[in-house]
């Protein structure tokens, strides 16, 4: 293992405040007369190269319980372009134009803290040109699909293509609906309006004749259980099956049964309202207007809304939802391909990270009839590695408050290529591959939904973010940052999936707690 550490610059003092180009070093006295107004850092030109040491990581336990060997035969962290580990590529982290800062920030709009409070703030180099930023180059890399640079991958403007196809398909779909209810969609509303109130009528006699069925049948199978086995007079009847009626033997005493006849009588005819009142239920969804059924009209305007965003007034509007949202997106992947197209634009270095280990483990083998056979040790081979990843944009604050540690985050995080390798000798064709690789990830909102940090009487740290509520859910799903997961490219084992995509995801609510194992 080896670090090389060049140059590490801290300044205390109005850096939060001040643009970078105002970075300077400081000296002692200069530091005495500074107190509480943060610090900037980065780190030039180091690597970490476990080569030939092994690693051990001991006390891991297979579902028997036996004990599994980790060997950790390889680890490093270089700059990108390490060709994973094997070159000696110097890394950064930070630059003195763009450090890391920790410090405490007062609240200002758009900072994720409580109005009029301040808070703690770790947050990442952060750059703002557009293949920089990573939150508009990862959006760009998704569209992208290949790896840029790569045989095949050199027309940046693949991800314009992409977006705008996606853009067409959206407005299809909002022109269909035009074409079908016409352009002002009010009279749409208003008609679904009107039948669903006819709906919430018959749901409501379902409601009650489901519950008036429910007290027949208890009332029968109440009745049923006080039967004898056998009734007799001159002759004997059996007991019958629960709801069929039974005539009653001569010279008998029947009223145990002749009650029962009657709550059988009770029960189909409940039945029988229920039957209706859902018939009558399915009509009122089937009840057309447009040539469409009230479900399909109703699928129709909530189709709309997600397209154009909530409507209001008596104007159709499309000024948000899904078309606006990839308006803005085409805008932001076109500057990234456009930026990309300039010659000498080049992205920030990032950092190649990898880690090889060997499992050994017991192996029991089993014969063919399912008995246990001999156990022998294996070991198996697992290695990943991360090419050019970058933390750039991302921020952790937190404040306090009397429920406890109360915290805001969000993480960008974009790596060019993840290799995944269960085979030590293998080519990539056997391995699992990810290309573009973007996680936008967002917990705790200062107002609506701060997440908090605890430790339970137990010791362990407690991390939850309330539910949504009644009262705030509105405000909750117009304002709480979203979170996305992209993945422009994968393949395993040579079987290439395309892109995959998580997108608009929110944590309505989170309570994570940690557990001390048994020694």
């Amino acid at each position: 293992m080896s670090r090389r550490l060049l140059s590490l610059f801290c300044l205390f003092g109005a850096l939060l405040s001040l643009p970078a180009m105002a970075m300077k070093a400081l000296d002692d006295e200069q530091l005495e007369g500074v107190s509480g107004a943060g610090l900037g850092f980065f780190i030039d030109g180091f690597s970490y190269d476990q080569a030939t040491a092994t690693a051990k990581i001991t006390g891991v336990k297979n579902s028997t319980g036996a004990d599994v060997a980790v060997d950790i035969t390889g680890a490093y962290i270089k700059g990108a372009g390490s060709q994973r580990g094997t070159q000696d590529v110097k890394a950064y982290l930070g630059t003195p134009m763009h450090p890391f800062t920790l410090g405490p920030i007062k609240y200002a709009s758009g900072q994720n803290i409580p109005v009029g409070s301040q808070a703690l703030q770790l947050k990442t180099p952060t750059w703002t040109d557009p293949i920089n930023d990573t939150h508009q180059f990862g959006l760009w890399s998704y569209y992208q699909g290949c790896l840029y640079g790569e045989a095949g991958c050199t027309d940046p403007t693949k991800a314009t293509t992409k977006i705008n196809g996606e853009l067409s398909g959206l407005t299809s779909q909002r022109d269909a609906i035009y074409t079908t209810y016409g352009t002002n969609l009010t009279t749409l509303k208003s008609g679904i309006d009107t039948d669903m109130a006819a709906v919430n009528t018959q749901q409501a006699q379902v409601a009650t004749a489901q519950a008036d069925v429910n007290a027949k049948y208890a009332s029968m199978s109440s009745l049923y259980d006080q039967l004898p086995s056998q009734i007799c007079g001159i002759t004997c009847q059996s007991k019958p099956a629960l709801g069929q009626t039974y005539s009653c033997p001569l010279f008998a005493n029947c009223s145990a049964a002749t009650n029962y006849n009657n709550s059988v009588s009770a029960y189909g005819t409940s039945s029988d309202n229920l039957e209706s009142a859902q018939q009558n239920l399915s009509a009122a969804w089937n009840v057309q207007r447009n040539g469409r059924t009230l479900s399909q009209r109703a699928s129709d305007y909530d189709r709309f809304v997600q397209l154009c965003g909530a409507q209001s007034g008596s104007a159709t509007t499309c000024v948000g939802g899904s078309i606006k949202r990839t308006q803005g997106n085409v805008a932001t992947v076109q500057l990234v391909a456009s930026t990309l197209q300039t010659s000498g634009n080049t992205r920030i270095q990032g950092l190649d990270i990898g880690l090889k280990t060997n499992f050994t483990l017991p192996s029991v083998a089993y014969n063919s009839d399912g008995s246990q056979g001999a156990t022998t040790t294996r070991q198996d081979y697992f290695a990943i590695d991360i090419q050019n990843f970058t933390l750039n944009g991302s921020y952790l604050n937190i404040w306090g408050a009397a429920a406890g540690m109360k915290l805001s985050m969000s993480l960008q995080m974009y790596a060019d290529k993840m290799i995944i390798s269960g085979c030590q000798t293998c080519t990539d064709n056997d391995r699992a591959v990810l290309k573009n690789i973007y996680f936008d990830l967002n917990l705790g909102d200062a107002n609506y939904q701060p997440a908090t940090l605890t430790v339970a009487s137990t010791g362990d740290l407690v991390l939850n973010a309330p539910g949504v509520t009644w009262a705030n859910h509105d405000a909750f799903y117009q304002n709480v940052q979203k979170s996305n997961i992209s993945i422009g490219d994968l393949s395993i084992s040579g079987t290439d999936l395309g892109s995959q995509a998580i997108r608009g995801m929110r944590i309505d609510y989170l309570n994570v707690q940690t557990h001390a194992l048994p020694r």
